[in-house]
């Protein structure tokens, strides 16, 4: 038997892949600004960074782009072209259908947005269907590698942190939860995860 009670996994790379030039794209034709100003004012400076971490809310992540860059824009149509930047990594779900068939409660525990995640929910069935738990940086205020997230992500499974399985692609943010007592491996593809899975007896062959 598995001494893992708990699994978590990121969302970005691991379940979804991404890119934030879709983003960049369609916040500029919403906004009807050049692609470069966009860049410019989100990812260039720490705009997006303190929407990922929480420190501004949706509303007033949309005011101050808009202030930056001079625009106007629908707050809805701005949130919507911000989240809808993921397509599935279709080789991901039987790995996690095999898990909750398992009974192994699941959860996700990411570096992301308001608008990303509900986009990503919104958009992806296997999110809602599959995962109990969800810790954000956005909510948690504290983005991985940071100690406090993790923290977050122990505390709200109710088990020992070595009974924690995690997967991220980031090899920073692995080492942060080795760190914090959790069992964590670096995601390389759906079949490196299964080994993993298997080798701790959480799947069976």
């Amino acid at each position: 038997m598995s001494k893992i009670k708990f699994v978590y996994l990121d969302l970005g790379n691991v379940i979804l892949n991404f890119t934030h030039q879709i983003m960049v794209d369609n916040v500029a034709e919403v906004a009807s600004v050049d692609a470069a100003l966009v860049q410019k004012h989100m990812f260039d400076n720490d705009l997006e960074n303190r929407y990922e971490t929480g420190l501004l809310n949706s509303q007033q992540f949309h005011e101050e782009f808009c202030k930056l860059a001079g625009a106007k824009c629908d707050l809805e149509e701005f949130l919507n072209a911000c989240g809808d930047i993921f397509w599935l990594k279709s080789d991901i779900v039987p790995v996690i259908s095999q898990l909750w068939t398992a009974n192994m409660p699941l959860g996700i525990l990411s570096n992301t947005c308001e608008a990303h995640f509900d986009a990503a929910k919104r958009n992806f069935h296997v999110l809602g269907h599959f995962f109990d738990t969800e810790i954000t940086s956005y909510q948690s205020k504290s983005m991985k590698p940071d100690a406090k997230i993790y923290a977050d992500a122990i505390a709200a499974v109710g088990v020992d942190a070595g009974s924690i399985f995690f997967t991220d692609d980031r090899p920073e943010n692995v080492e942060a939860a080795v760190k914090a007592g959790m069992d964590a491996v670096v995601f390389e593809s759906a079949g490196q995860l299964t080994r993993e899975l298997m080798n701790r007896d959480i799947l069976i062959g």
